[in-house]
């Protein structure tokens, strides 16, 4: 197949087809959009569990009316430990006026008094310490009598994985099912310009033209269907991101601590490859199927 003459017939077809081409170009952005949307959210929530793992603490709450020498020495044994990068003494009115400098329930919560918000060590951990040392640790302290409940947030972390294993599998599903309204859409897409120019390609095939002279048009053009509409839904998401990002930053920074996250650029060429990579697969489907010349 001379490869310059399959791109010039191909770009005569999308010419002559761009009407039926538009339409399956604009259906199958919204799919790579989906998914890309999808990715997106996965990697933001991936950042923010490696981010929060990377940087542990542990909360230990003080008794009410804990004696002043237990708690320095309750400090002292914490800061003695490897594990620990840095202990903080949180007092009661301290908690309270980080809370309502926090707090955004449409409530008024000035009101409530300082005694509402126990006491507390907040201990920052180094970024290599051992789960297993983490909750030893823990039930250790509790052992002292200034300490009314210690918190390492290991529960949340194993939610926040069962989320992130649960995304992945439903991004993973997600791709394959795009994957296969692709091939769909492109292959019938593919069958009708193959329908409509029936005449053309029987003149063709009477010259002595071979199958892969004939085809091969109709692959390229697949090809750039899903090339193009997952280059738009990544350029549009982008656009949509940057734009949205001051405000989205607000929010996330407030939940998460951090600002959020791009896809990779690695992942944008696999997103945009994958595209025209299913883009030819479902031309090639089609023809072996409906082409029968």
């Amino acid at each position: 197949m001379d490869f310059k003459s399959a791109v010039t017939r191909a770009r005569r077809g999308l010419r002559e087809e761009r009407r039926l081409y538009l339409v399956a170009v604009s259906s199958l952005t919204v799919a790579f959009l989906c998914v890309a949307g999808a990715i997106l959210t996965m990697q933001n929530l991936a950042e923010m569990a490696d981010r929060w793992g990377r940087s542990g603490r542990v909360t230990v709450y003080l008794r009410d009316g804990a004696q002043g020498e237990d708690v320095q020495r309750l400090r002292a044994v914490l800061e003695g430990l490897s594990e620990t990068a840095s202990v903080t003494h949180l007092s009661s009115a301290e908690a309270r006026a980080q809370f309502l400098e926090h707090a955004d329930v449409g409530a008024d919560l000035s009101a409530l008094p300082a005694e509402a918000f126990p006491a507390s060590l907040e201990v920052t951990l180094v970024a290599d310490a051992e789960p297993e040392r983490v909750d030893a640790i823990a039930a250790r302290v509790t052992e002292f009598r200034a300490v009314q409940d210690v918190e390492t947030y290991r529960g949340w972390f194993d939610r926040l994985e069962s989320l992130l294993a649960a995304g992945r599998g439903f991004a993973f599903a997600l791709t394959l099912l795009v994957s296969l309204c692709v091939v769909a859409v492109i292959g019938n897409t593919i069958r009708l310009a193959v329908a409509r120019r029936r005449q053309e390609i029987e003149v063709m095939k009477l010259c002595g033209a071979t199958d892969g002279f004939v085809r091969g048009p109709f692959v390229l053009e697949g090809t750039f269907q899903g090339f193009i509409s997952a280059f738009l839904a990544v350029a549009l998401l982008m656009l949509g991101f940057f734009l949205l990002r001051p405000r989205i930053d607000v929010t996330f920074a407030a939940l998460a601590g951090m600002r959020s996250v791009f896809i990779e650029p690695w992942l944008l060429v696999a997103i945009i490859v994958t595209g025209a990579a299913v883009g030819a697969l479902g031309s090639a489907i089609s023809l072996r199927r409906y082409l029968t010349v």
